[in-house]
């Protein structure tokens, strides 16, 4: 059995690295996140949540510096 991944999930990992790395989305959240999208239950109100709380969790990490 070979360890390939779909199509899917290399764009997914791609799409989601590159939000993490633009402070869009939570890196620790990076799995969870790939696994949704690639099976395509990632919703509108989803990708706004997870948006929110990367935004909120920056916004506490500038105010402790």
């Amino acid at each position: 059995m070979t360890d390939t991944q779909s199509p899917s999930n290399v764009l997914s990992a791609n799409v989601v690295d590159q939000l993490i790395e633009t402070g869009l989305l939570r890196a620790d959240k990076r799995d969870v996140l790939i696994a949704k999208i690639a099976s395509g239950n990632m919703k509108g109100e989803d990708w706004r949540l997870e948006i929110d709380l990367a935004q909120a969790k920056a916004k506490v990490k500038a105010v402790q510096k």
